[in-house]
């Protein structure tokens, strides 16, 4: 468990990865003071826990993400598990405002609206699809943070995720917009998108507009 008090963050719980970001892998069994975000000079506004990673948006804007890094979630263009908040390089030209994180997935949102996401690619969750075809290499572990060019073509400002904490059962992502609206993509095949897929289809590699 993490949360976030009075710009400072404290964990507890399970250590393993390193995932409560003290720089072990031991468990907590007490609330403790994560001290690296002092080093690093970084005041924590936004604070997002996943099943195996965790991700905090700076006040500066500059993003930080420790624990296990499998599948690339953590954006340091790696696999590497990360036992202290390490600022994630690749968006060192972006001012974020929000971080979503799932299971080994990770979201990020810039201050423009503009999405990015890493880590697992599994049922097409991440909003990567680079074929006119709709499916592309959309299931890709994605390293490194990655705009999501399919949202930038519903011409709306971003303004939050939210994603599943599974990979492996029906993974699925919502981007809601400044003006309310919401899209929905990856897997479909429950019903979970809240969309209609056509036949044999299982899951939707690009945003599709809620209507309600």
């Amino acid at each position: 468990m993490i949360w976030k008090h009075i710009r400072s963050v404290y964990s507890v719980g399970c250590g393993l990865g390193g995932k409560l970001g003290h720089g072990s892998r031991t468990d907590e069994k007490q609330p403790r003071l994560i001290e690296q975000f002092q080093l690093l000079n970084l005041q924590p506004m936004v604070v997002a826990a996943g099943a195996w990673h965790a991700a905090v948006v700076g006040q500066d804007g500059r993003v930080c993400t420790w624990g296990w890094g499998r599948y690339g979630c953590l954006g340091h263009g790696n696999e590497e598990c990360e036992s202290v908040p390490k600022v994630v390089e690749a968006l060192s030209n972006v001012k974020a405002v929000h971080v979503a994180t799932g299971d080994y997935t990770t979201f990020v949102v810039s201050n423009d609206g503009d999405v990015y996401s890493f880590g697992c690619g599994e049922s097409a969750s991440l909003g990567h699809s680079t074929a006119t075809d709709g499916q592309g290499n959309r299931h890709a572990n994605v390293l490194a943070p990655e705009l999501v060019t399919s949202l930038k073509q519903v011409n709306e400002r971003v303004v939050q995720i939210s994603l599943t904490n599974s990979i492996y059962w029906n993974a699925h992502t919502f981007a809601l917009t400044e003006s309310g609206k919401l899209y929905a993509f990856g897997a479909g095949d429950k019903g979970q998108l809240g969309i209609e897929l056509v036949a044999n289809q299982t899951e939707r590699g690009n945003p599709e507009q809620w209507n309600c």
